[in-house]
C-alpha cells in the first residue's frame, strides 16, 4: 500500500482470489480506516474471480457510510471486467455503478 496524507492506493501482487481474499479485505479495511479516499490498482492480466467484486461492493458501501471514498485506480478491464460481465453486474448499470467501475462520465 502506497498513501500520503489523506490517499491510500493498493496494488495487490497476489492475485485477488477466494484462495487470497481475506489478506486483502484486511488490508482493504484497514486503508479504510486509516484514510479518507481508497484507490485500487488492479492490473489487467492478474487473475480475479468474484470474491473481488464482493469485497469490492462491501467496501463501497462501508466506505459511503463511513464518509470515505473508494475508487479504482482505473477503469475495470481485462479478467475483472470478464468477472463483472459474467456476473452479470453490467447488464442494466446503474450510472452511478457505471462512473465507479467503468469511469463513464468521469472526466
Amino acid at each position: 500500500m502506497s498513501s500520503n496524507e489523506t490517499v491510500a492506493v493498493l496494488s495487490w501482487d497476489e492475485s485477488p482470489t477466494l484462495r487470497t481474499i481475506s489478506n486483502h479485505c484486511d488490508e482493504l479495511l484497514l486503508a479504510l480506516t486509516q484514510k479518507s479516499v481508497v484507490a485500487i490498482d488492479i492490473t489487467d492480466d492478474q487473475p480475479v474471480d468474484l470474491t473481488l467484486i464482493q469485497l469490492i461492493e462491501s467496501a463501497r458501501i462501508y466506505a459511503s457510510t463511513s464518509g470515505k471514498k473508494l475508487t479504482l485506480l482505473k477503469p475495470a478491464s481485462g479478467h475483472v471486467r470478464d468477472v463483472l460481465e459474467r456476473g452479470g453486474f453490467l447488464q442494466n448499470i446503474s450510472p452511478e455503478d457505471s462512473n465507479f467501475w467503468l469511469h463513464d462520465g468521469v472526466k
